[in-house]
């Protein structure tokens, strides 16, 4: 559903003039990225962008053609270079709101685990297990490539092969 003009300013607006607050991030400052020589049309751009509006609504927003936005994300490097920045920022602060939630999440169930129903301990139990599940350490990039290296191959025929059957 595309929203209309003034309600995607008041969902920008809510966001963007929110400096740390209920939000948990706050915007990127305007004069952090004068040296890049980007204009406050390319600089909204990015702040919408980041906000999960289309390259349609931002567009719209700030009166320009999408092929324009579609350059400026495609062609010019500071552009991109600040949006990749701001993503990354948004990103660190979502991950660490996340985990102090998650802290408080699991206290919740440790709660639940001590508690005297039997119910609620198993499903604290099989909640936290599936969570350990889930957040396994990321692996760096050599750990990766050797990951990928080891995996088998389904079209090769001696990977599903049992040893014996290989040698004989």
């Amino acid at each position: 559903m595309i929203e209309n003009d003034d309600s995607l300013a008041q969902k920008s607006d809510k966001n963007t003039t929110d400096p740390g607050g209920a939000t948990g991030h706050s915007r990127t400052s305007p004069d952090q990225f004068d040296r890049l020589g980007l204009s406050s049309i390319q600089l909204r751009a990015i702040e919408l962008s980041v906000e999960g509006f289309s390259n349609v609504q931002i567009a719209k927003e700030l009166d320009i053609t999408p092929k324009t936005l579609w350059r400026w994300k495609s062609f010019n490097e500071n552009f991109r270079q600040v949006l990749d920045e701001t993503r990354s920022q948004r990103y660190a602060a979502a991950t660490d709101r996340y985990q102090s939630l998650l802290i408080s999440s699991t206290s919740v169930l440790a709660r639940f685990l001590g508690g005297e129903d039997k119910q609620d301990q198993f499903r604290a139990a099989a909640l936290l297990l599936n969570m350990a599940g889930c957040f396994k350490p990321t692996a760096n990039k050599k750990e990766k490539e050797n990951a990928l290296a080891k995996r088998l191959d389904p079209f090769d025929l001696k990977t599903l092969m049992t040893p014996n059957e290989r040698l004989g």
